[in-house]
């Protein structure tokens, strides 16, 4: 498990975005904090962070967004960066909340405000 995220069941194809949700989900200030930049797409806002990662959106020509995942070659993940499209960074984005709520129902408020504001 990284963080929040259930990293044991997915592909390895999957282990730079899992990485990087594992320190966003509850990586920040707040649980928004990571995710008003990438699935927010707030360019005033951060997509990354320590120990070296970063989601960034992509804007694609047909209007989709793809989200390019790095993680510091340190880390020793291989392979260390992918491209996702949004509802797989979404999906696991959620999965990463519900996980959060299960230890801290407390937050369910919180929680689910972030499911509606960016339709997780």
């Amino acid at each position: 498990m990284i963080g929040y995220i259930n990293e044991e069941v997915y592909s390895s194809d999957l282990m730079p975005l899992l990485w990087c949700l594992g320190f966003g989900i509850t990586g920040g200030q707040d649980l928004e904090y990571y995710l008003r930049g990438t699935i927010g797409k707030d360019p005033l806002e951060p997509v990354g962070g320590d120990p070296g990662w970063s989601l960034a959106p992509e804007l694609q020509e047909d209007g989709t967004t793809i989200y390019c995942a790095w993680v510091h070659e340190m880390m020793g993940l291989e392979p260390n960066e992918g491209d996702y499209e949004e509802d797989i960074v979404k999906f696991h984005i959620r999965q990463g909340l519900e996980n959060v709520l299960k230890e801290q129902p407390s937050r369910r408020e919180e929680i689910e405000r972030i499911f509606r504001k960016y339709d997780l």
